[in-house]
């Protein structure tokens, strides 16, 4: 059943084969999927699950902070509603002006378990709630390492080409001024 205002399908233990939820992650409580929500959603709710009680707009300098993104009212606001909405996000009264959103318990198990998910098949080192940054950064590393160590072999591949040109230009300078063959190639 998808929700008409979220529009992320829950569901229920009784609708989900074992080889479905195997496949699309781990489940909160209230049949949200880790892989229903967008990456905004989940992006939000990891950076909330590491905050406490933040506002909307302590969560919009996180995010740029963190992701170097500028989340815009537009995007930001129906997000969280939507978190709320399907349970993984309780919103409450901070001052006249704002609001405050805490992670549920529901919400809190299902970055919980996400992370144990992504850990027992080896997809991530421990995100220690950091939303995977840490392990991008371990995977950029050794990308880099793995680029520099080509661009070493191609440059030493290369020069061992440029070596032959110039070693068979030498071998033609030489013929023609060799005087056996008549100075000639």
């Amino acid at each position: 059943m998808q929700s008409e205002t979220t529009g992320i399908e829950s569901h229920t233990t009784d609708d989900v084969s074992n080889n479905n939820r195997r496949h699309s992650g781990v489940e909160a409580d209230g049949g949200v999927r880790w892989f229903d929500l967008n990456s905004s959603k989940r992006d939000l709710l990891v950076e909330i699950y590491q905050m406490d009680q933040p506002s909307g707009q302590d969560i919009r300098g996180r995010m740029k902070a963190e992701h170097d993104e500028d989340v815009d009212h537009g995007r930001l606001y129906p997000n969280l509603n939507d978190l709320v909405d399907v349970g993984l996000l309780d919103k409450g009264e901070k001052d006249l002006r704002s609001n405050y959103y805490q992670i549920t318990n529901d919400g809190q198990r299902l970055v919980e378990d996400t992370i144990r998910y992504f850990e027992s098949i080896r997809a991530t080192s421990r995100v220690a709630g950091d939303g995977g940054r840490e392990q991008t950064a371990v995977d950029v590393a050794e990308l880099d390492l793995r680029v520099d160590a080509h661009s070493k072999g191609l440059e030493a591949v290369r020069e061992s080409i440029d070596e032959l040109k110039d070693d068979l230009e030498a071998e033609r300078q030489e013929r023609r001024l060799d005087p056996a063959d008549g100075g000639q190639e």
